[in-house]
């Protein structure tokens, strides 16, 4: 009879337990989120202390930098003028002795004042507090000054001091040594390599300055007759207080930091630069350029130009282009034959084994374009690469609509032209070439190894440098890259790459020591990429990769020149 009420009441228990087991629920999860808001307070706090750290610390760099360049320059620059005038003889004569002391008190005083100098310019370029003042330069004003400016030392050591002259070519096209660049500091550049020519130079020997140019780089050589740098150490001597023989500091001077800060200033340029033994005697020390300028890591790639059993058709109605053409082909060991309209190119091509075609866009008669568009539409040579020489810049290619393999505009280096004729004769044939980046030496051995029974031709880099001077040399088909290097990192590599516009897409095979984040494989694609992680794939499973990767891109090479053939 009191059912209803009592079955009420317990209903009314039971739904105050689920609110109040709620009620506990939704507290504990209250002091869990205030635990972890306190937690996350405590973490920023830690990260505002360690920031404020930092900040302190990069502070105190600054600081000790200021003291250092006044504590020490400037007493040194008074000591150095004190023993100025009493060396000259102002306030009286000295004797023989006291002559000799004051000599090497000034000796090594100018060493000391060297070495606090170039110590602060190197840290105040490696930190960022020394930016470039971007303007149009003359590669060789700047170097005509370097020479102006290194003279008297030259003559000191009876050494002569020589840029050598252009080619009539390279006269013609002298405007393409103009590039944007902080003026003060390539000087600073040219002046220090002319100084370390000159101080490994026999005297009566000659110390030349050689200037190059192609369409979107530029590169300076300084070549001396000295006893040359040995092999191992070409790489070394851009690294601080690094000397060819310990003796070298006090017998020839300088404070081993020369290269290192030549160096910085190359790469803040996004430049390189590199050393070779010379075939005689002495080095010649490579700096490149390219024309225009990134806040980051920048040339044309002068790949190996195979030559086959055919002929090379140069078309060009200006007889005496076709006249230095046939002259530069000639000495590469080319077989050329000259057409001075499009007709006869056209005629040529078709009696002839041309493996290649230079052609210019206007000429009287059929022009270049129309010339370009029959060759392409008669099955017997469309075929054919076509490589276009012409005034127009390449940025008109686009219009061609892929007709053509290659571009050079005029006035153009032969350099350029060999690296153009190179690329698209390169038909893929025969083995592949990869280049491996790899510091460590007993890895790019195993790796190397592993390639033995392979039709791969595997070739070495140990370094950043290294990895761009043979891209340079040769354009590989496929890369590996390690991206911890001794003189940067794989993703400055990449970069610098990607500015190239025969290397921007060459595919590649990351090998690294670590997990590579998603964010950083983005940064690291070039053409086809791929990621592997060492340890976890051996050198075994990279060969696999690689030749199946060459494979596939030789099929589609094929398949691509099927597509484009009128018969297919």
């Amino acid at each position: 009879m009191h059912i209803l009420p009592i079955l009420s009441y317990l209903s009314l228990l039971g739904t105050c337990g689920v609110l109040l087991y709620a009620f506990l629920r939704a507290q504990r999860s209250i002091r869990d989120l205030a635990a972890e808001l306190r937690h996350a307070r405590e973490e920023q706090h830690q990260d505002r202390i360690q920031l404020s750290h930092r900040s302190q610390l990069d502070t105190l760099k600054d600081e000790f930098i200021s003291t250092v360049s006044h504590e020490l320059r400037t007493p040194l620059t008074s000591i150095r003028g004190a023993l100025g005038l009493l060396s000259s003889g102002v306030i009286g004569d000295v004797d023989a002795k006291a002559q000799n002391l004051l000599r090497i008190a000034v000796t090594n005083t100018d060493r000391l004042i060297r070495l606090i100098n170039d110590i602060l310019d190197l840290e105040r370029m490696e930190s960022g507090r020394a930016p470039l003042q971007i303007r149009r330069c003359s590669l060789r004003d700047l170097a005509q000054q370097a020479i102006e400016t290194m003279t008297s030392m030259a003559d000191a050591s009876s050494v002569r001091l020589e840029l050598v002259p252009l080619t009539p070519v390279q006269a013609a096209t002298e405007d393409s040594l103009f590039f944007d660049g902080d003026s003060d500091r390539i000087l600073q550049v040219i002046t220090n390599l002319l100084s370390n020519a000159i101080k490994f130079s026999p005297p009566s020997s000659t110390v030349r300055i050689i200037t190059e140019a192609t369409h979107d780089s530029i590169m300076l050589k300084v070549t001396d007759e000295g006893r040359g740098i040995p092999t191992e150490q070409l790489d070394s001597i851009f690294d601080r207080f690094q000397q060819v023989e310990p003796s070298d500091s006090r017998q020839k001077g300088g404070t081993g930091l020369g290269l290192a800060i030549c160096r910085s200033i190359v790469q803040q340029h996004s430049g390189s630069i590199w050393a070779q033994r010379n075939l005689g005697p002495g080095t010649t020390l490579y700096v490149m350029f390219p024309r225009s300028v990134r806040s980051t890591d920048a040339t044309a790639s002068a790949m190996e130009t195979p030559r086959g059993e055919g002929a090379i058709l140069v078309c060009d109605d200006d007889e005496g282009i076709r006249t230095i053409v046939n002259h530069h082909l000639t000495r590469q060991g080319y077989s050329v034959l000259e057409a001075a309209s499009g007709e006869q190119a056209l005629q040529l091509a078709r009696e002839h084994h041309v493996e290649a075609i230079l052609l210019d866009l206007y000429m009287p008669g059929l022009s270049g374009w129309e010339t370009l568009q029959r060759l392409r539409n008669d099955s017997a040579t469309a075929h054919i690469p076509v490589v276009i020489l012409s005034v127009l810049s390449s940025t008109l290619r686009s219009q061609l609509s892929g007709d053509a393999q290659g571009w050079v505009q005029k006035p153009f280096n032969e350099s350029l032209l060999f690296a153009e004729l190179g690329r698209v004769l390169h038909a893929g044939d025969g083995p592949a070439h990869v280049l491996l980046v790899e510091d460590d030496e007993d890895l790019a051995s195993v790796v190397r190894a592993s390639f033995a029974d392979a039709a791969v031709y595997i070739e070495h880099a140990a370094s950043r440098q290294q990895a761009i001077r043979k891209c340079i040399t040769r354009r590989p088909d496929l890369l590996i890259l390690d991206l911890t290097l001794p003189d940067g990192d794989g993703f400055s590599l990449v970069e610098w790459l990607r500015q190239q516009p025969t290397l921007k897409n060459l595919p590649l095979v990351v090998y690294s020591g670590r997990e590579i984040s998603e964010p950083d494989m983005a940064k690291l694609r070039l053409g086809p990429t791929e990621f592997l992680t060492k340890a976890r794939v051996q050198p075994q499973a990279v060969e696999e990769l690689v030749l199946s990767m060459v494979q596939r891109l030789r099929t589609n090479r094929l398949t691509d020149v099927s597509a484009a053939s009128p018969s297919a």
